[in-house]
């Protein structure tokens, strides 16, 4: 039976299948909170194994969900919870992008693979579109995170990477690193609904910056550049200054204001 016919005939006709090359794309039925539905792919080795994967499209935020960063933490524990259930492996390619999947040299068990991974990917993409802290400052990180990476990327589309961690440490990101050649441009944004928020977010930058100067990559890192939004309600100049002043040691560059954010420009040229 061919793997098409397996996987209609376990789904009830429930899907669409794509063929992109070598690779089968299974449009699932399953629906997320953001309407878009979940997609796994088939890829067929010469060994006879079968890779069922994402393609790496949750890392990628093809399902364009929102990005809560305060609730990060509660957000990785379900990721994880998903992960250890349905038993899933991960893998990056040459880029650093994380490819999820399970593998198999059963065609009858794909039809239960694929019941794994479009789970699993359902259960993450839902827990990023719920907010499970302070709506205001979500929709306020939110709003800026998207309004910088919409800048950033149209300006250096191909050599940013968003939300990207350093090689040696995982559990530290950056909001956006901007490649040039082998060297690293490492941005961080700051903002905040109230001035505890926005402070919050001046202590993990100074930490991250810090962390940074320990990193294998350090020799690569051209500029460390933080992006302070200075039209968001937890932005005082006054009440701040003291750890404008600490992050500001740490960088390369002053602080950037977002109403001056043409400065990166000139910096990165």
């Amino acid at each position: 039976m061919l793997i098409t016919e397996i996987i209609k005939k376990s789904f009830c006709n429930l899907v669409e299948i794509k063929t992109r090359g070598n690779i089968i794309e299974i449009l699932t039925g399953y629906s997320t909170l953001n309407d878009k539905f979940i997609s796994v792919f088939i890829h067929t080795l010469k060994d006879g194994k079968f890779i069922v994967s994402d393609l790496g499209w949750l890392d990628q935020n093809y399902y364009d969900t929102p990005y809560y960063e305060e609730s990060e933490e509660i957000i990785a524990k379900i990721k994880n919870t998903f992960f250890l259930n349905y038993k899933i492996k991960l893998t990056t390619n040459k880029e650093g992008i994380i490819y999820y999947y399970k593998s198999t040299y059963q065609a009858e068990q794909l039809s239960g693979l694929v019941y794994d991974l479009a789970n699993f990917l359902l259960g993450n993409v839902n827990s990023y579109c719920i907010q499970f802290k302070d709506e205001k400052e979500e929709k306020e990180r939110e709003n800026f995170r998207k309004e910088a990476n919409v800048f950033l990327k149209n300006h250096y589309e191909g050599n940013v990477r968003l939300k990207q961690s350093l090689d040696d440490f995982k559990n530290i990101k950056f909001n956006a690193i901007v490649y040039k050649g082998m060297n690293l441009n490492l941005i961080s944004y700051i903002t905040g609904s109230s001035t505890t928020y926005f402070e919050n977010d001046l202590r993990k930058s100074i930490v991250n910056f810090e962390i940074s100067e320990r990193s294998i990559s350090n020799k690569h890192i051209t500029n460390k550049i933080s992006l302070i939004n200075d039209e968001c309600d937890g932005f005082n100049l006054n009440k701040s200054q003291s750890l404008i002043n600490l992050l500001s040691e740490k960088l390369t560059t002053k602080p950037i204001l977002w109403s001056n954010k043409e400065e990166i420009l000139e910096i990165l040229n």
